[in-house]
Order: structure tokens, then C-alpha cells, then sequence
């Protein structure tokens, strides 16, 4: 029987770190600044089917000037940079 804390198939498996760098769908190359998982900072997040929001903060360049930083959800940051 299935129990809603079971962690997802194989797209859980990406882990997103801070400090790191990803190609973005929307953005291009993005590095990541910050992971917050509710109102505490963490250092990196796994996709799973958490019950708290995991919010990932980055920032990126555009004709070669730092963009102000962009904020996600993680589920939609992992969609954006596989």
C-alpha cells in the first residue's frame, strides 16, 4: 500500500545545490544563491514530495549584467533546469 510520505520516482533523484551553477529553460545559465525551505536556509534540496515549500533563489546574467535574483519553487526549478 502506498503511503503519501514515500519519496517519488526517479526525478527525485536531482539535487539542487547553492553556490552551483544550472542551465535554466527561461534563463540560461543560472547560479544558485539560496535554498529556503520555509524560513530556514539550507544548502541544498532533493525533489521530493515534502510537505513544506523548498524555494530556490538564483541569479543570472543578461547582455552580460547580473539580473536582479529570481525566485522558485523547487519542483518548478528542477522542471526548469533538466
Amino acid at each position: 500500500m502506498g503511503n503519501s510520505d514515500d519519496l517519488p520516482g526517479s526525478e527525485s533523484d536531482q539535487v539542487v545545490e547553492r553556490d552551483e551553477t544550472y542551465e535554466h529553460d527561461n534563463f540560461g545559465l543560472v547560479e544558485v544563491t539560496g535554498i529556503w525551505r520555509g524560513i530556514q536556509q539550507v544548502d541544498s534540496a532533493r525533489h521530493t514530495d515534502q510537505r513544506d515549500v523548498i524555494i530556490i533563489r538564483y541569479s543570472t546574467e543578461k547582455d552580460g549584467e547580473q539580473v536582479d535574483e529570481l525566485t522558485e519553487p523547487l519542483n518548478e526549478f528542477i522542471e526548469a533546469t533538466e
